[in-house]
Formats: C-alpha cells, sequence, structure tokens
C-alpha cells in the first residue's frame, strides 16, 4: 500500500516551528512555585547516589500523591541545586513537543473512528495536533517549570486514550485479543502513570467514557456489536474508575452548602458561579488568542457571589449549560466534524472537573486548560479536510494563516517570558487592580535600586488592597531599603499578621522573609518588631490551625530569642516546633545546630534527647512516610545526629572547667 508521505513531513514542519518559537523564553528565570517545589533537591547535597534520588523523588508536598514521576523527571536537567533554570525550561518544551506527537496520534485514531478515511484521518490528526501545538496559550504552562506536573499528567493521558482508541478500533475490525489488550493496558497503566505526576490524570477513565459516548457508542448498540463481555469490561476499566472519581467529587460535595474559605476569600459555592465566568474567558483565549498571554497573577477576578452578582454570572452559566446541550444534540450526528464538536466541548468540560468545580483551589490557571483542550481543535481540523476538495484551497489558506498567527503570537509571548523584567512590567499593566502583579513589579524596581518607583507602586496597591499582607510585605521591604518607615505601616503588619491568611504559600513566605530581614539589617523598625510581629501571627485563626506556620514562626521566634541571648526560652520554642505534627527530620538537627552556634552544646544535646526523630516511628504509607523509610534506610540522619552529638559532646567538654585537686600541704605545714 502507497503511503503518502506528505503529512508526516507536514507534521514534522510544525513540530520544529514549535521548538523554534519557544527558543526566546529559554533564557526566563524560576518563578514563585518553582522556588518552593525545586530547592529540597539540595536537601541531600548532589545526588550522585540512589537513595538521593529516591528522598529526592519522595519528597513531593504538592498533593496526595507527592507526584513522584514528575520530580523524577527533574532529575534530567540537574542532580545539584542551585542550578539553572534554562534546562529545566528545555526540558519542558521538548515534552510539549511529545505530547503533540501523542496528541496528533490520538487525533487520527479519533478521526478514524469518526469515520475518516485514512489520509484525511492522517491530514486531521496534523492540523488537530498542530494548531494545538502552536497555541500560543500554552507558553505560561510550557516555560513555567512547575507546570512540568501538569505535562506529564497530560502526556500520560494522551498516551493511553490513543492506546485505548487504538485497542477500541482493533476490536472494531475484529482483532478481540490485541483490542482487549491496548485498551487495558492504556487505561490501567495511563491512568496510574498521570496520577502520579499530577492528581488530575485521574480524570483519564471518565475522558475514556466521553471518547466511548461520543465516538464509538454514540447508538447504545455495544452490546449488539461486541456481546455481554466488552460490557464488563467497560464497567470494569471505564465506569467503576470514573464512579470512584465521582464519589470522591460527591465526598466533597457538602463543602458546596458550607460558608467556609478554606483559607481562600471566596466560598466553595461562590468559586463555583465564578469558574462559569472563567470558562467562558478560557474558551475566548482559546479561539481568539492575544500577543500578550494573561500571566500568573489572577487575584484581580471579581468573585460572584451570587447568579446576578454580577450579572454575567447568569449569562456564562446558562452558556455552560448551552455547551452541555450542544455536545448531548451533536453526539447523533451524522457529519463527523459535528460528532467532533459534540466530543471536543464534552472532553472539555469533563477535563475542566477537578480544577474548575468548588474544591477550594486558586480561581483561575492557564495551563488548567493543556490537558482539556486537548481535543479542541479537532472539528475545525476534520471540517477543513472534509471541504478540501480540487479546486476549493481557501480550507489549505486557512490553515496555514492560523498556523502563522498562533507561531507569531507564540513566538512573542515567549520571547517576554525570556525577559521576567518585561514580564514583570507586562504583567503589571495588564493587572492594575494585582496585588500580585503590582508586588512583583515592585521586587524588581527594588533589586535595581529604584527605590521610588517601587514605593510608588506599592502605596498604590496598598490603598486598593489595605487587607493584603503580601503588599505590605513587600512595602516593607522598600522601607528597611531606605531606612525610612511611612507612618501607620507598623501597626498595619500588626494588624493583617494577626488577621491575614499566613497559610497562602506566597504570602507566609513574603512574611518569613520580612522576619528574617527584622532579624538581621533593618532596623527601622525598631528592635522588637519582629517579635510582636511573630507574637501576633501566633494568635491568628488561620496560623493556629496549620502546623507548618505554626512551627516556622516558632523556630523564628526562637532565633530572636537566641540573638537576644534568651537560650530557655529559644529551647522551649524550638522544642514546642518540633513537637508539631507533620516535622520533617531534618529540622531537629538543624534546631540543635542552631543552639550550638549560640554557644549553647547542653540545651542542644538536651533537644536531641526530648525530641524523638521523627524516623523512630513511621507509620502508614503515604508518600511523606514512603520518603522517611528511604531516608531511615540510608542512615543520612542516623550519621548526621551522631557526629553532632560527638561534636556537641566536645563543645560541652571544652566549656566545662576540668577540675583540680587541693594541693597537699607542704612539709612543715603546721594548722
Amino acid at each position: 500500500m502507497r503511503i503518502d508521505w506528505k503529512p508526516l513531513a507536514a507534521g514534522v514542519f510544525l513540530l520544529a516551528l514549535a521548538y523554534l518559537v519557544y527558543l526566546p523564553g529559554l533564557s526566563g528565570a524560576f518563578l514563585f512555585d518553582d522556588f518552593g517545589n525545586l530547592p529540597p533537591m539540595g536537601d541531600y547535597g548532589s545526588i550522585t547516589h540512589a537513595w538521593q534520588a529516591w528522598a529526592w523523588i519522595t519528597s513531593g508536598f504538592a498533593g496526595p500523591t507527592g507526584r513522584p514521576i514528575s520530580l523524577a523527571s527533574f532529575l534530567i536537567d540537574t542532580r545539584v541545586w542551585p542550578a539553572s533554570p534554562e534546562g529545566f525550561k528545555h526540558t519542558n518544551v521538548i515534552i510539549h513537543l511529545i505530547n503533540g506527537v501523542l496528541l496528533a496520534g490520538l487525533s487520527h485514531a479519533l478521526a478514524r473512528g469518526l469515520g475518516l478515511d485514512a489520509n484525511r484521518a492522517r491530514w486531521a490528526a496534523v492540523l488537530a495536533a498542530g494548531f494545538w501545538l502552536l497555541h500560543p496559550f500554552w507558553v505560561g504552562t510550557t516555560l513555567y517549570i512547575i507546570q512540568r506536573m501538569a505535562m506529564l499528567a497530560a502526556l500520560f493521558v494522551f498516551a493511553g486514550l490513543w492506546a485505548f482508541v487504538h485497542g477500541r478500533l482493533q476490536l472494531a475490525a475484529g482483532r478481540v485479543k490485541s483490542g482487549y489488550g491496548w485498551m487495558s493496558v492504556g487505561l490501567a497503566l495511563g491512568t496510574l502513570l498521570a496520577v502520579l505526576s499530577k492528581e488530575n490524570g485521574a480524570l483519564l477513565p471518565l475522558l475514556a467514557w466521553v471518547i466511548e459516548a461520543f465516538v464509538f457508542d454514540a447508538d447504545n448498540r455495544a452490546l449488539d456489536r461486541h456481546g455481554r463481555g466488552f460490557i464488563w469490561w467497560r464497567r470494569g476499566f471505564i465506569y467503576l474508575p470514573s464512579a470512584v472519581l465521582l464519589a470522591y467529587m460527591a465526598y466533597q460535595l457538602p463543602m458546596l452548602f458550607s460558608n467556609q474559605t478554606y483559607g481562600r476569600n471566596f466560598t466553595p459555592f461562590e468559586r463555583l458561579l465564578t469558574e462559569t465566568r472563567i470558562v467562558w474567558g478560557y474558551l475566548r483565549e482559546l479561539w481568539l488568542p492575544g500577543l500578550h498571554d494573561g500571566g500568573l497573577f489572577n487575584d484581580d477576578i471579581r468573585v460572584s457571589s451570587s447568579l446576578f452578582h454580577p450579572l454575567s454570572t447568569l449569562f456564562a452559566t446558562l452558556g455552560i449549560l448551552g455547551l452541555i446541550a450542544l455536545a448531548a444534540l451533536t453526539r447523533m450526528a451524522k457529519a463527523p466534524w459535528l460528532r467532533a464538536v459534540g466530543l471536543a466541548l464534552a472532553f472539555y468540560l469533563v477535563g475542566q472537573l477537578l480544577e474548575s468545580s468548588w474544591l477550594p483551589l486558586e480561581l483561575m490557571f492557564e495551563h488548567r486548560n493543556y490537558l482539556p483542550a486537548g481535543l479542541m481543535f479537532l472539528p475545525l481540523a476534520v471540517f477543513i479536510v472534509q471541504k478540501t476538495r480540487p479546486p476549493v484551497r481557501w480550507p489549505i489558506w486557512l490553515s496555514v494563516g492560523i498556523f502563522a498567527v498562533f507561531a507569531l503570537f507564540t513566538f512573542k509571548r515567549a520571547d517576554v517570558w525570556g525577559k521576567p523584567f518585561a514580564q514583570a512590567l507586562s504583567w503589571a499593566q495588564q493587572h492594575p487592580d494585582s496585588a500580585r502583579a503590582q508586588s512583583y513589579l515592585a521586587n524588581f524596581w527594588e533589586q535595581t535600586g529604584n527605590y521610588p518607583e517601587a514605593e510608588h507602586l506599592l502605596d498604590a496597591a496598598f490603598k486598593k488592597h489595605p487587607d493584603d499582607l503580601l503588599v505590605l510585605a513587600n512595602r516593607a521591604f522598600v522601607a528597611c531599603d531606605m531606612n525610612e518607615a511611612p507612618a501607620g505601616l507598623k501597626a498595619a503588619l500588626l494588624n493583617l499578621a494577626q488577621h491575614g491568611n499566613l497559610a497562602q504559600n506566597v504570602t507566609g513566605y513574603q512574611f518569613d522573609t520580612f522576619l528574617s530581614r527584622l532579624q538581621t539589617d533593618c532596623t527601622v523598625f525598631g528592635d522588637n518588631f519582629g517579635m510582636q510581629l511573630i507574637d501576633a501571627a501566633l494568635i491568628n485563626p488561620v496560623v493556629r490551625d496549620a502546623a507548618a506556620e505554626q512551627r516556622s514562626l516558632l523556630h523564628r521566634r526562637a532565633l530572636f530569642w537566641l540573638k537576644a541571648d534568651a537560650a530557655e526560652k529559644a529551647f522551649n520554642d524550638m522544642k514546642t516546633a518540633l513537637l508539631l505534627p507533620g516535622t520533617d527530620p531534618g529540622s531537629r538537627l538543624l534546631f540543635a545546630a542552631e543552639l550550638a552556634s549560640a554557644n549553647q552544646p547542653a540545651l542542644a544535646l538536651k533537644l536531641l534527647d526530648e525530641v524523638p526523630s521523627p524516623l523512630a516511628h513511621i507509620s502508614g504509607w503515604s508518600m511523606p512516610a514512603i520518603n522517611q523509610r528511604v531516608l531511615r534506610a540510608a542512615g543520612f540522619f542516623t550519621d548526621s545526629e551522631a557526629h553532632l552529638r560527638a561534636q556537641l559532646a566536645k563543645d560541652l567538654a571544652e566549656l566545662t572547667p576540668t577540675p583540680h585537686p587541693n594541693p597537699s600541704p607542704t612539709r612543715g605545714e603546721g594548722l
């Protein structure tokens, strides 16, 4: 059989083009969650032994699984920390290209399932995957290093679905054993690997259900075609895991009717309402992209308090219901491109189930569309290949035009991502009401020594957001640099330390950094201001419910006590901090070493004696427990503690005066 190599050549060209347009973004910097997730790679020195690699791979805390596959992938880029961001970003680009190839394979199989002949299916696959691959919406996912987690989850979902659809086609062609093999392995292995990359990989069986319903069993006659054995297979491999996921969502349903905010500035019900508007914003960006991306700051989104506030919530909700109805109506359509419309809509909406519903996550991030939009352009691709018949040429030129626009916009966005200061300027201009965007730009002005500009930005942001601790902390940095604190700043900091959301990652990090400045080189707020801030924060209701934040604050206060020569108080705070749940084994040795550095070896030994190592009693098989077992088996902390104890004993001996016996009375001396 003669094979047309033109689709393959076109696909290779699009891959090369995608690689080239992303190159300007490789010179960008680490961002936000990169700093929270990647530095632990260096906790045990350069990774040169297997136990160090396993300690890193099992150290994840970003989700219930720890996302070990994603962490393992970072070892491709470096085995030491600190490291350059360029290698990480380059690997992300390669993963994006691989995802494009997998999506082409999946799209080809789906096009065949929709009834296209082999050649048209190849071209539909190239177009659908090419539109997705070059789309500028993915710049903020691909060049944001930590979003490799979302990209790898998508990789295994695309691969698993491709295997499933291929097996489904094999089954339809009468190759029963091959079909069941491909389908079973694709769904089981794909789901496992996807979930271990990021939790939304659990959507794979539900997405397979969507494909089954819209492509292979739209007429509900699977029993007649494949027999009862297939029905039981479908129940076990598609319906059952989907039911588990839906049961989890149902278990979380009561929070929808609570007034708790779960550390956010909105309730779950308000989030669900707001997401209807956000999803339409996603769809607008997918179909009408611009030169500039939305950035990582979306704290300026107006929260929907009801269906009518703002009124756009009602129209957005009705629109989502309309999309669901449209998908249902097109399921039985005869035209392949119309059935593809229903498939793409259902795939997208189901793909948003976890991250765009009522679960208390941040409101909006672009990367949440990376997987759900995988089939978004399949209907357009099928329509184009069906309309392309000599002498009709306009579909070809339409495709070329879309590729050209997408490539240009992606290049422009990647160029901005490669220039951190230009990126900060762009985000601040696009989000004038975002406290985070203004604070981020102010950090750049501060780093360049332009304190007046940073001061101006933060003062303006504080007027709009008087309850934002992030803005206040950054304003306090500038006050430290200028050695001049405006009136009211101290009182505002104390108030927000007591009432602000210190459990939020960025805010908590900035607050701790400010406390560090107060401990070292910032004197403009007075000698005891750091202690006052910590005392205020420790009675914050958010902190009282968060062991990690309590531990961080108690540790920071202990360091202040050591600086003030109050070693006993420092010891008490350190001991209290270490006895809180979730303490990592390294903190115990670190705190003891800090006491020793303050010339308190006796207290350091006492701390080691009175606080047992977390590795002494490990329960369960969660990822943190597995990590502790790896560390215990390696003996790293056991050896480190033995060395530290020996050094402390030596230091203590040097501090203890050696008793000398009284000299015997010399001969001839009388009493």
